[in-house]
């Protein structure tokens, strides 16, 4: 008697789209350092601790209810963990949180709660986009205003400057202070003014300021980057990129297996290869692959126009000349490179007028060829962005 099947069912795998949203739920950040790690809850720990006194050392503070401690918690974060990010920068810190203060008892004048709370809130948020001084920990601010007017104490415009606008300009100074103790830029540094080009200088294209606004509008980036750290985000981008073309080797960006003749190889071979894969120039490599020089079209060319002035002549006392081979038109001085040949190293030679395309060798076998078009397909996959052919 035969047992039964019993087959393990088969586990159901991740698909594409369950991975990709997976990867959209995870971690969006970058690992920080440790060091940036400490400094930065420990700068904000330290500025809590300063508001902490100040909120308490305020007449009836407990009383009144004015616990702005949580609400400073996020502005800590900011000023502390986010020094580059236009919302940590001191104009959108001390004006966003004061506007936020002053809508609060704006609205309160004439809208009671619990409807003045969403809408202290919207204004807020408003008041602050229009200023540019966008400070998320603001709103909460906004809020208390209207939670403490609920309470029965309602606040004035005194409210805005103290402790409000107090308190934020000295956790700003504090974290200008603490950032500068480490050598971190905050405030962010302003976008540099382009020098002046002498009369003889190259101008070197270069976005301005409103374009790289445009782009952190058109992104959707404005609130977190600014002008300044996107230029050097591109100027870092655009060294990276020459850096990679630089080290590539010739290896990693040569076409490989290229088309090829013998020395001995008739030239109506010669142009009926050049002519079928439209090539400039034809590598000639002998029977065991090594290569021995390079045929270029002009070259070609020139021999075709020789010998057709030749058939011309009315009065010819001599037959035809033969027909040459590779190893006649070959040019043996055009030098190949080995595969492990940085980049670098070639685009002097690749940059000169009429420059034919450099064999690649690897232990005297011809084993590619490297031109022009090569090094450009590079540059295209790097600057849009594309995974570049390189080992």
């Amino acid at each position: 008697m035969t047992e039964p099947d019993t087959e393990k069912p088969t586990e159901a795998r991740p698909t594409n789209k369950q991975t990709h949203l997976v990867r959209r739920l995870g971690p969006a950040m970058g690992r920080r350092r440790t060091v940036d790690i400490l400094r930065a809850g420990t700068g904000a720990g330290l500025g809590i601790l300063v508001t902490a006194l100040i909120s308490y050392a305020l007449p009836q503070s407990r009383e009144a209810g004015i616990y702005l401690i949580s609400g400073f918690a996020s502005t800590a974060v900011l000023l502390f963990a986010l020094p580059n990010s236009p919302l940590a920068q001191p104009w959108s810190a001390i004006v966003g949180m004061m506007v936020s203060a002053a809508s609060a008892v704006v609205v309160l004048r004439f809208v009671p709660p619990p409807y003045a709370d969403g809408l202290a809130v919207a204004l807020a948020i408003c008041a602050m986009m229009a200023l540019r001084a966008l400070h998320p920990p603001a709103a909460g601010i906004a809020l208390l205003g209207a939670l403490e007017y609920e309470a029965g104490r309602p606040l004035g415009f005194d409210f805005v400057l103290m402790p409000v606008g107090a308190i934020t300009v000295v956790l700003v100074l504090l974290a200008m202070a603490w950032h500068r103790t480490f050598g971190v830029a905050y405030p962010s540094r302003p976008l540099a003014a382009p020098p002046r080009p002498g009369p003889a200088a190259r101008s070197t294209p270069r976005l301005s300021e409103d374009d790289l606004a445009s782009l952190l509008l058109e992104f959707q980036q404005s609130a977190n980057l600014g002008t300044a750290d996107l230029a050097r985000l591109l100027n870092a981008a655009r060294t990276r990129v020459t850096e990679t073309l630089l080290s590539a080797s010739a290896g990693s960006l040569m076409s490989p297996r290229p088309v090829s003749v013998g020395p001995e190889a008739p030239m109506s071979e010669v142009v009926r290869k050049m002519e079928m894969l439209d090539l400039r120039s034809l590598p000639v490599a002998d029977s065991e692959g090594r290569y021995v020089g390079m045929v270029d079209q002009g070259r070609v060319l020139q021999r075709l126009e020789a010998e057709q002035a030749t058939l011309r002549r009315p009065f010819r006392l001599r037959s035809a000349p033969p027909e040459p081979d590779a190893a006649a038109l070959m040019d043996s001085t055009t030098a190949p490179v080995d595969i492990s040949t940085p980049v670098g190293e070639l685009m002097a030679r690749l940059a000169k007028p009429g420059a034919q395309a450099i064999p690649v060798t690897e232990n005297a076998r011809l084993v590619g060829i490297l031109g022009r078009s090569d090094v450009m397909s590079l540059l295209l996959s790097l600057l849009m962005g594309d995974d570049p052919k390189v080992t």
